[in-house]
């Protein structure tokens, strides 16, 4: 399997999925808040590559949450500190820091992370046919196991 080939995959998932979903939700988004999509997709898919499937979803959404609130913590304060309008605003938020981070979008970036893990693997598994099939334990006693990938042509 061809890196680059992955590489644009996953990035052109992660852009136009967190365009869609920003619109989505707030009307409007930024191209840069695609980058960010992309970016995120790639770290969550190097990371989580690297750990075992016996890792529980949860405590992968929660690297994942970690590494979203990361990049919100370092665009945002890059943003403030060039003086650019910002492209959130977590100010009216309990425990904000800054605006630009908040306890309760760290804690919703757990279930986007999550979303985001099992699409970077589907990905990988339906679409560029690496890695083993998806498989996940969520608090230790929920298991699931997508379905076994079907070989279309020879």
């Amino acid at each position: 399997m061809n890196h680059t080939t992955k590489f644009a995959v996953l990035a052109y998932v992660g852009f136009t999925t967190y365009i869609t979903v920003e619109v989505c939700f707030r009307g409007y988004s930024y191209p840069l808040m695609g980058v960010c999509g992309s970016i995120l997709l790639l770290l969550l898919d190097y990371f989580i590559e690297r750990i075992p499937w016996s890792v529980d979803l949860f405590t992968q959404g929660l690297i994942g949450s970690c590494l979203i609130t990361c990049m919100e913590l370092i665009i945002g304060i890059t943003l403030q500190a060039c003086h650019f309008p910002p492209m959130w605003d977590y100010s009216s938020e309990w425990m904000n820091f800054r605006g630009v981070i908040c306890p309760l979008f760290s804690f919703l970036w757990i279930a986007v992370s999550c979303l985001g893990i099992m699409l970077a693997d589907s990905i990988n598994y339906y679409l560029l046919c690496c890695g083993s099939r998806p498989h996940y334990t969520l608090f230790r006693k929920i298991s699931f196991i997508f379905p076994e990938r079907k070989i279309l042509y020879q």
